[in-house]
């Protein structure tokens, strides 16, 4: 059933009637919805089951809700995606997987692309079609980003990108790869770089997926020889990558935590209703009673963070030292979240079980690495110290 969109659509400008109405499409149980669900294991038909919806829900309305018209959306501001993201967790939706970007790099390419480069990509990218990766880090830059040595070169019509990034989220799942490069000196650190919309299925890219503990694949590194790169496709000004870096970067500590956050909720409701994490009968020790209680705080902690940045943003306020404060909340509740989860059933960690149990397992080895990820904790903390507390 596709939603009908007019010219005087009411729902672009009435938030909680979009709400309502998008409650009764999930209701009607939607095949692509309840496909992608279910527990799957496997990365890869993960990701298939969540491009399927991304179609759906792209083809029927929903998703461009929250998106500007001259960029393939239908109007409305982050206050529609909230909503949409947070009632596909409330019905059992496990994961963002690769679309978790539409929340990171779509909103700076919004604002710093070229539009009619922004207009051909944003589509595709909502409907499933041609996914996004982030290449930040490097082999010896990952918390000093500033100091990274990937090199973009100026040719007659645009650059030449050499260099080799690590730890690229969905690289090995995306067309795209918004890569940030050194058009400067080295001694010129921040002020040297600039951020480039790299086509992955370029000659001289190479893409090399990085399997992970848990088993999945989502990291990848990604090595850049001597691709050509247009004008059309500098996100920014050059010599303004810093800028663009730190625009995605607000919204990878901030906003995007009330996504997140939506699918743990979604997690420990459903668990609650079932009887555990993975469907046993009883959660277990008093212990792991006081581990849901601290899950709990911090999943409220979080909720009300990141949606007074949903407000911030939707209100174009910049979220300032507002990001870290949330990034660090969202990293005590992933991980006394799944604290609790292997707490109130420890035969998790022998890796048997059905697919339940193995999602839950794939869950608590990832949430051990969330400090780390989008800026390292005490990268936060030290903004914090220098920022807010004025520390020297």
């Amino acid at each position: 059933m596709s939603h009908f969109v007019s010219p005087e659509d009411p729902l672009r400008d009435d938030q909680p009637a979009y709400a309502a109405a998008f409650e009764g499409w999930l209701a009607a149980g939607p095949a692509a919805f309840r496909d992608a669900a279910r527990p799957i294991v496997s990365s890869e038909r993960r990701a298939a089951a969540t491009r399927e919806l991304m179609r759906t829900l792209f083809d029927d309305g929903w998703s461009r809700y929250g998106w500007p018209t001259p960029a393939g959306g239908l109007g409305g501001d982050i206050m529609h995606r909230a909503a949409m993201w947070e009632a596909l967790a409330r019905h059992g939706l496990p994961t963002m997987a690769m679309f978790e970007h539409l929340e990171i790099l779509a909103p700076t390419l919004v604002a710093m692309g070229r539009p009619a480069f922004v207009a051909q990509v944003l589509p595709t990218f909502l409907r499933g079609q041609e996914c996004w990766s982030q290449g930040f880090s490097e082999p010896d830059a990952g918390s000093d980003l500033a100091s990274l040595r990937t090199r973009a070169v100026p040719i007659d019509g645009g650059h030449v990108i050499t260099g080799r990034k690590i730890w690229t989220s969905w690289a090995g799942y995306a067309r795209w790869c918004l890569v940030l490069a050194r058009t400067g000196s080295v001694e010129d650190r921040h002020r040297g770089l600039t951020a480039f919309a790299v086509d992955l299925r370029s000659p001289g890219v190479e893409v090399r997926a990085i399997g992970q503990a848990n088993g999945t694949d989502e990291l990848a590194e990604v090595t850049f020889d001597g691709v050509p790169v247009g004008p059309d496709r500098v996100i920014g000004d050059l010599g303004g990558g810093w800028r663009v870096a730190m625009h995605i970067l607000s919204h990878e500590r901030g906003t995007f935590a009330w996504f997140r956050h939506c699918l743990l909720q979604g997690y420990l409701s459903g668990a609650l209703e079932t009887g555990s994490p993975a469907g046993a009968p009883e959660f277990g020790s008093p212990a792991g009673d006081g581990a849901l209680g601290q899950a709990v705080l911090d999943l409220a902690a979080v909720r009300a963070a990141s949606y007074a940045g949903l407000r911030a943003q939707a209100a174009d306020a910049p979220l300032g030292v507002r990001a870290p404060f949330v990034k660090l909340l969202l990293c005590a509740a992933e991980r006394s979240l799944n604290d609790w989860v292997l707490e109130s059933d420890p035969t998790l960690a022998l890796g048997v079980g059905d697919d339940h149990a193995a999602v839950a397992w794939q869950e608590y080895l990832f949430s051990r690495i969330v400090t780390v990820y989008g800026g390292s904790q005490q990268m936060q903390l030290d903004t914090i110290a220098k920022q807010v507390l004025r520390l020297p």
